[in-house]
């Protein structure tokens, strides 16, 4: 299960990455915020932020 969400709208799940995606593309990328941004519910991980694809090996602080 995948959350979603973009500029001004609440989160929304879906069942799949790629109708996560689908849910973000195209979403203009604002300064200052985090958002569009993807996230994998099970592990809580972020796999998308700001419409960039996030390093999963990057040592976390």
């Amino acid at each position: 299960m995948f959350e979603a969400a973009k500029l001004g709208a609440a989160p929304e799940q879906f069942p799949n990455l790629e109708a996560a995606i689908r849910y973000i593309a195209g979403t203009a990328t604002h300064a200052g915020e985090v958002r569009p941004w993807v996230r994998n519910v099970d592990t809580k991980v972020f796999l998308i932020i700001g419409g960039r694809v996030q390093p999963q090996n990057a040592v976390r602080q």
